[in-house]
């Protein structure tokens, strides 16, 4: 019995950590393109 509950508890724990480091690459992927759409602006204004 005490196997599916470690089991739960596992998939618990595993899923939001999933979820943070989807959110933190998202992040990351907007924060790219802003620069490089910054880049782009300056650059043809240049």
């Amino acid at each position: 019995m005490a196997s599916p509950q470690v089991a739960s508890s596992q998939r618990s724990d595993y899923t939001p950590a999933r979820v943070h480091v989807w959110r933190v690459l998202s992040m990351l992927g907007a924060l790219i393109a802003v620069v490089v759409g910054l880049l782009l602006i300056v650059t043809s204004a240049a």
